[in-house]
């Protein structure tokens, strides 16, 4: 039996999350498995955060869960944090990554074998490289 793989998911403003899954499933196939929760203009807080903290526990492999957000201090980072604080009082590895983009979610989806730190950083990596000029 394989060792469990942390798991990934996309919590942004919609459709930022199901837009960098087709990015992912055009690199590994369309069966990838990343996690995808669009955070609608006007969704309460509350209801996201119980909503988020359950999946969060859904997803969960044993190997720990990592969420991926856009904007720090927007709605779904906020909500990442309070779902992630909650699930690691329930003994859940967890962590929150803001700015996310397409090279973040590669290299986390690259990574994730190897535990939940070393994706987390493996994704942050990931998130910097790729920024500069082109021309």
């Amino acid at each position: 039996m394989p060792e469990p793989r942390v798991s990934v998911a996309l919590v942004t403003h919609a459709p930022l999350g199901s837009a960098l899954k087709v990015i992912a499933e055009h690199i590994y196939g369309e069966h990838v498995d990343l996690t995808v929760i669009d955070v609608l203009p006007g969704a309460c807080a509350e209801k996201s955060t119980d909503s988020l903290l359950t999946r969060i526990k859904m997803i969960d492999q044993g190997a720990g869960v990592l969420l991926l957000t856009d904007l720090p201090g927007a709605s779904p980072a906020n909500i990442c944090r309070s779902a992630c604080d909650l699930a690691r009082e329930m003994g859940v590895q967890c962590d929150v990554l803001a700015g996310v983009n397409a090279s973040m979610v590669l290299r986390a989806m690259n990574h994730r074998a190897k535990g939940l730190s070393h994706a987390a950083e493996a994704a942050l990596e990931g998130a910097k490289h790729p920024i500069g000029r082109v021309d």
